[in-house]
C-alpha cells in the first residue's frame, strides 16, 4: 500500500483538544467492559480487538503566542462542564492527554472533575507522551513516574530507537518491589482515580503483559531511520503492547529541499519504513498504531493492518472515526 498516496501525511502529535459532540451516545465500550479489570483496554489487546481514541476536552487555556505583556490571562474553561462533556461520550477507548508540567494542577483538578461527574480510569483513562528518553534519561524517567502517580494508565514513548531505551522507561513504570525503580509513594492521586485503595494500586499497577494481573501500558512510537532499522527488536521487547508509526515526524526524516528551496519527501523511502515497522509489529503480534482523523483513513489504515487509532482532533470527523472503526471490526453494538 502506498502511505503517502492513500492516507497522505499525518502528524502524530494530538493537536486538538477544543470542545466537541457531547455525546448522548450509549457507550460501545462501557457495553462491552470486562468486569475483573481496570484498564478496559487489555481485554481488547487479548482479544486482538482494534482501539480507537480522542482527545479530551480542553481543560487549560494559554495566552496566545503573539499575546502582549498587558494582555489579559485567557479565560480558563469550566471544568465541571468538560469533564461531564468528556464522560458523556464514552464510545471511544481512551483520552489522549498533552500532559505537562506547566498545567499539572489543572489535569488534576480535571481529574477530580471527572470524578464527581461519574467517570474514573476505567471508563476514561488517560494516556499521554513522556520526552524523548534518549535525550534526557532521568528527566523523562522523572516525567513519566509523574504521569503514573497522576492516574495514566499508559505510558508513550517518543523517538524510540533502542530496546535499553524500552528498558530504561519499563524500570520507571514498575515499583521497587516489582523489580523497578519508581517509588512506593506518591500515587495517592492514581488509586482515587483508579477507584482502587493505595494497596489495590501498588499491586496492580505494573506493566502488561509482563505482569499479566498489570494494568499499565506502553506505547513504543518509531519515527526515525534507526528505529525503523531497529522495529523488529523493539517491537519484540515483552514489555511493549503498542507499536506506533509517528507519520508526522517520520515525513520530515525523509524529507529534503529541491533546489527551489522547497520541501520534498522522498515516499518510496517513507512508505518502506512504514511497512518495515508494521511489519515487525505484526511479527511480534503486538497492536499496531497510527494516526488518524477521518472515517475514509480509518477505513484505509484498518484494511492495511493498523489496529489501534489515534484521531488527533476532538471533532464530529473523530467521533464519526471512532463509529467507522467500530463497525468495520464488528465491535459496534457489542
Amino acid at each position: 500500500m502506498r502511505w503517502s498516496v492513500t492516507i497522505g501525511l499525518l502528524c502524530v502529535a494530538v493537536v486538538g483538544c477544543s470542545a466537541g459532540q457531547t455525546g448522548d451516545e450509549t457507550s460501545t465500550s462501557a457495553q462491552s467492559q470486562t468486569a475483573d479489570r481496570m484498564n478496559q483496554m487489555i481485554p481488547l489487546l487479548e482479544q486482538g480487538q482494534p482501539i480507537f481514541g480522542v482527545g479530551h476536552p480542553a481543560y487549560v487555556a494559554f495566552a496566545p503566542r503573539n499575546a502582549g505583556p498587558d494582555a489579559p490571562p485567557p479565560e480558563q474553561p469550566d471544568l465541571a462542564a468538560a469533564a461531564a462533556e468528556m464522560v458523556a461520550y464514552q464510545t471511544g477507548d481512551y483520552e489522549m492527554n498533552n500532559y505537562s508540567p506547566n498545567s499539572a494542577e489543572q489535569y488534576r483538578a480535571f481529574m477530580e472533575a471527572t470524578v464527581a461527574a461519574g467517570g474514573s480510569a476505567r471508563t476514561n483513562p488517560f494516556i499521554s507522551k513522556i520526552p524523548i528518553m534518549h535525550d534526557d534519561p532521568e528527566g523523562t524517567t522523572a516525567r513519566l513516574i509523574n504521569q503514573l502517580n497522576d492516574g495514566q494508565v499508559m505510558v508513550v514513548m517518543q523517538e524510540v530507537e533502542t530496546v535499553e531505551e524500552v528498558d530504561q522507561v519499563v524500570a520507571g513504570m514498575r515499583f521497587t518491589s516489582k523489580g523497578g525503580i519508581r517509588p512506593e509513594e506518591g500515587f495517592e492521586r492514581a488509586a482515587a482515580y483508579w477507584g482502587m485503595t493505595e494497596a489495590e494500586y501498588l499491586s496492580k499497577a505494573d506493566v502488561w503483559p509482563l505482569n499479566p494481573e498489570g494494568e499499565l501500558l506502553l506505547n513504543v512510537i518509531i519515527e526515525s531511520v534507526e528505529g525503523a532499522a531497529n522495529a523488529a527488536a523493539i517491537a519484540a521487547h515483552p514489555a511493549v503492547a503498542v507499536v506506533t508509526v509517528g507519520a508526522g515526524t517520520m515525513g520530515g526524516v525523509f524529507s529534503s529541499r529541491n533546489e527551489a528551496g522547497e520541501r520534498v519527501r522522498d515516499d518510496a523511502s517513507f512508505d518502506a519504513a512504514v511497512s518495515a515497522i508494521l511489519t515487525a509489529c505484526k511479527n511480534a503480534n503486538k497492536s499496531c498504531g497510527y494516526p488518524a482523523n477521518t472515517p475514509a483513513e480509518v477505513e484505509a489504515l484498518m484494511a492495511a493492518g493498523w489496529d489501534f487509532l489515534i484521531m488527533q482532533r476532538r471533532d464530529q470527523d473523530a467521533f464519526d472515526a471512532v463509529e467507522t472503526g467500530l463497525r468495520i471490526s464488528g465491535r459496534a453494538g457489542n
